[in-house]
């Protein structure tokens, strides 16, 4: 029965790991976004910058095109920030089940130790075969 928890507690831990690893990923990918998003802006100001006989042309697009990158970026922060709560809580989680499965394996450990004492007690203590040549 012990063995049985010890088991399903890691399983419980391996779960926890990999949905750590992979909202860390998934926030890894959004941060990676998140400079794509920031260069593109950066992109579009140093051509509002340079280009000075095209400006009045393509300022009303460029100004668009830079409203639609600040508001992608902008939700792209909060899905951020929501993440890094999750995964906050899922770190505490994974804590948790590290407690609990190290507490189980101690437990088993224990009980195998005691096992094994107890046999070794029963062989010494048994009496011996007094068989006479």
């Amino acid at each position: 029965m012990l063995k049985a928890r010890m088991q399903k507690a890691r399983r419980l831990l391996d779960l926890h790991r990999d949905l750590q690893r992979l909202e860390e990923e998934r926030i890894a990918g959004l941060r990676r976004r998140q400079a794509e998003l920031a260069a593109e802006e950066q992109e579009a100001i140093n051509s509002l910058n340079n280009d000075a006989e095209l400006q009045g042309l393509f300022v009303p697009v460029i100004v668009k095109r830079l409203t639609s990158l600040g508001d992608q970026a902008k939700r792209l922060s909060e899905e951020i920030e929501r993440r890094t709560r999750a995964l906050r809580a899922l770190a505490a989680r994974t804590k948790s089940a590290e407690r609990l499965s190290r507490s189980y394996e101690q437990q088993h450990t224990r009980a195998e130790a005691q096992k094994e004492l107890l046999d070794i007690i029963e062989r010494i203590t048994q009496p011996k075969d007094a068989s006479l040549p």
